[in-house]
């Protein structure tokens, strides 16, 4: 008959009962339990030491001790019940079983006892006293197979055939007891093993009776319409595998829950913690990462839909949700791995250095490089690794579960923002490249051909192999670069013309100003370096905005400028990109720098032909048009204004006239172009303005003398 066996706590310590063996004999027995025990359970593959049937063997040197091994008792021996033990530590801090019930303590002296019996529940205690954790041993081979085929990797009690152990509160059991009574009953009355059915029959009883709160409390939740549920039996709901959904960033996740627990220590919020996996890419391969979830701590029953983390399929959407999870994972299989160069909108996320679960927020509206690769090599600090799939998975290939649980971030660079960050999938696109800003360029027809041509040639060379059959340095890898200089007024076209040339080539235009580098020779070297790597492996179009401080002759006693500039002239040599450099100061250039120079291109002030070709190319940007005449514009071109300036003016005039609720026409222009031509009098006839405080006089500062 099958049996649960209910036994009280039994000390070890013996000393005062009258029952008691004598010291001698206990001390003969731990030793012998104790090596067996280890054999058992420290080393399998050890050969089991021989236990003495006299006292005296007890005390010689285990060297010494004749070895042989027991067998493990045979199943049709065994009891179908349950045994309660406790397993201590002795005054040798070797480990030692005793049976909770007092009465029977003599019976360990019997060779593997405990295994006589189906199952044991196991208390382990430390060799301190204190316990530790508690165990379910189940003995039966087809029972411990049974329990491999129906659990399997159980994230918590992996099952070993060999050796099945499974740690309280035996989460693994409550949630495959249906699998295990449905294949253990069919397979145990298709081939007759009526042991194994009767054990089977007290092990699933012993589940229900251990888990009797928490059925009644699941299956009431599930069958009912709201899905409600207490905090303490959240766990039923969210089996290890379950696919969950949950707000990250704002954004509709998909994770597979991996493990849980509640979270007591924490007094002041505690949380039910799901430890969630899902797909990522660490720029060598696809696989897993780990993200914890919580749901805080409420009190009665609380709707499942209503939290933070509930089950994707008890969504009222869910197959909403899943079209666009689905969706948005083969975005990412089609983004994630290699290098895109991509336009975006919106805001770009960062790990804070001090707290890896909060993130800074960044403006990255632009053009963006997806590139994880390198993300990691030039950052490695906010790398990520992951957990390979498992081995019967492709790891170059996602499933239709994989493509749920990506994620919804991809690692890249962002031009505008000039930094490394986790990008939103849905926020990128394919770039509109503007095919025709070179003949919206107003430089001269021969320049404009000769710079076509440089970069054409340039951008064919996708690897200094490529160039083989080019002319080349003496020195091999030298001067493979392409270094423009453009030089002249402000707003007359100089950064337009590279940004014209990344669009004609279609490659990112990485752009830094001088104080992007450093003010130390040693920041300008990291500095540089880092970036002409970056953009050497995205075959980018490099500016680097008011150059002059690199570019200046140097001097006999100006050592730091001196060195600034050797720097500099050290990393050009090497770099292989398109490079445009801008500068107002081209008398003071360092010879070493004059003969590095490809192409020199000047600009001058712009006349008014250039202002009224500048004036038309803006105003057909402008969207809904702008109702302006020739004969207007030539008014407007009259104007000595920049191309900067007359950008400006636009955008100006698009405020006022969207203020006043009327088109933009030429009223507007003229209006804000009138107030920007009087400021530019103003700077030329009185030089800068200082205005005193409220009350007095102005002062206007020219040349070293105030007028008042």
């Amino acid at each position: 008959m099958a049996s649960i066996s209910n036994t009280s706590t039994h000390s070890s310590d013996m000393k005062g009962d009258k029952d008691a063996p004598s010291k001698t004999t206990k001390d003969s027995f731990f030793r012998r339990a104790t090596s067996r025990l280890r054999w058992l359970y420290c080393s399998p593959d050890e050969p089991d030491p021989s236990s003495s049937s006299s006292d005296d063997a007890g005390k010689k040197d285990d060297k010494n001790e004749d070895k042989d091994k027991d067998e493990k008792p045979e199943d049709q021996t065994m009891k179908a019940e349950f045994k309660h033990l406790d397993r201590k530590f002795d005054s040798e801090d070797q480990p030692y079983f005793i049976e909770r019930k007092k009465e029977d303590i003599d019976k360990g002296e019997k060779k593997d006892w405990w295994r006589l019996y189906a199952f044991c529940v196991v208390r382990r205690y430390d060799s301190d006293g204190d316990l530790d954790q508690t165990y379910l041993y189940v003995n039966p081979q087809p029972l411990r197979q049974l329990l491999k085929d129906v659990i399997g990797q159980y994230p918590a009690d992996p099952i070993d055939v060999d050796d099945v152990q499974i740690t309280a509160p035996y989460h693994s059991l409550f949630y495959y007891r249906k699998e295990l009574e449905q294949v253990g009953l069919q397979r145990f009355e298709e081939n007759g093993d009526t042991q194994s059915l009767e054990q089977l029959k007290l092990l699933l009883g012993w589940i229900k009776t251990t888990f009797e709160l928490e059925i009644a409390a699941y299956e009431k939740c599930m069958s009912s319409d709201l899905k409600a549920i207490a905090y303490d039996k959240l766990w039923t709901v969210f089996q290890p595998g379950t696919i969950v959904h949950a707000q990250h960033l704002k954004l509709n996740r998909a994770f597979s829950v991996a493990d849980h627990w509640y979270d007591a220590d924490d007094i002041d919020n505690p949380a039910f913690n799901l430890s969630c996996s899902f797909v990522d890419y660490d720029g060598d391969r696809l696989g897993t990462r780990r993200l914890v979830l919580e749901i805080p701590k409420y009190s009665g029953v609380r709707e499942i839909r209503k939290q933070d983390v509930k089950p994707l399929d008890l969504l009222e959407n869910a197959d909403e949700v899943k079209e666009e999870l689905m969706a948005r994972g083969k975005k990412f299989e089609q983004y994630a791995m290699g290098q895109l160069f991509m336009q975006y909108t919106g805001l770009g996320f960062k790990r804070h250095p001090d707290c890896p679960n909060k993130y800074i927020r960044f403006d990255a509206s632009g053009r963006v490089m997806i590139d994880v690769k390198t993300y990691h090599r030039l950052d490695a600090n906010d790398a990520i690794w992951v957990y390979g799939f498992d081995k019967d998975h492709d790891d170059n290939k996602l499933t239709d579960e994989d493509r749920l649980l990506t994620n919804t971030m991809v690692r890249g660079y962002s031009l505008n923002a000039k930094k490394f960050l986790e990008l939103s999938i849905d926020n990128l696109s394919e770039i509109e490249w503007n095919t025709h800003c070179f003949d919206e360029l107003v430089l001269d027809p021969a320049t404009k051909k000769t710079v076509q041509a440089l970069v054409s040639t340039h951008s064919q060379k996708r690897e200094p192999s490529d160039d083989k059959d080019t002319f080349d340095d003496i020195v091999k890898g030298k001067g493979k670069g392409l270094v423009c200089v453009l030089h002249g007024p402000p707003g007359v076209g100089k950064t337009l013309t590279a940004e014209c040339v990344a669009e004609y080539v279609q490659r990112p235009l990485f752009m830094v100003s001088s104080g992007d580098l450093g003010v130390t020779s040693e920041q300008l070297d990291n500095q540089l370096t880092e970036i002409m790597d970056m953009t050497s492996t995205w075959r980018a179009v490099l500016l680097i905005d008011e150059a002059d401080v690199f570019l200046e002759q140097r001097a006999l006693h100006d050592l730091h400028r001196n060195a600034m500039v050797s720097v500099f002239l050290r990393v050009l040599e090497y770099y292989a990109g398109i490079l445009f450099l801008t500068t107002n100061r081209v008398a003071t250039f360092d010879d070493a720098f004059k003969s590095r120079i490809h192409i020199p291109i000047r600009y001058t002030d712009l006349d008014v032909k250039s202002r009224l070709q500048i004036w038309r190319s803006f105003c057909k940007k402008v969207p809904g048009g702008v109702d302006i005449s020739d004969d207007e514009y030539e008014i407007l071109a009259e104007h000595d204004l920049n191309g900067r300036q007359i950008k400006n003016v636009i955008k100006a005039a698009e405020s006022l006239a969207a203020f006043d609720n009327v088109a933009l026409d030429f009223n507007q222009l003229q209006q804000v172009t009138k107030i920007q031509a009087t400021f530019e009098k103003d700077l030329e006839s009185f030089g800068d303005i200082d205005y005193t405080a409220p009350g007095s006089a102005k002062k206007h500062v020219t040349s070293g003398h105030m007028y008042y």
